[in-house]
């Protein structure tokens, strides 16, 4: 949607479980991806944490490379709004 919202660069943050044991090569597959702009793994409820930037149509086509990848079992994505908090 040239000009319109979509248009302007916006961020999301996608929290993703892999298959133990298949970590790394998840990580080296995500940051492929493009407008992935970092991926790190780390421990916790969570494996890999990803940043990706873009319109909303580059981010959606990234968050569904990213769950289509093998060995990737969950994804949580949360997306950033430019509403600034007082």
């Amino acid at each position: 949607m040239a000009g319109g919202l979509a248009a302007f660069k916006k961020r999301a943050y996608v929290l993703v479980t892999v298959r133990p044991g298949y970590e790394a090569s998840v990580v080296a597959e995500i940051e492929r991806i493009p407008n992935v702009k970092l991926s790190d793994f780390v421990h916790g409820e969570y494996d890999v944490v990803c940043v990706l930037e873009g319109s909303y149509e580059e981010i959606d086509k990234a968050v569904l490379a990213i769950r289509k990848l093998p060995n990737v079992m969950k994804t949580i994505t949360l997306t950033a709004f430019d509403t600034h908090l007082e």
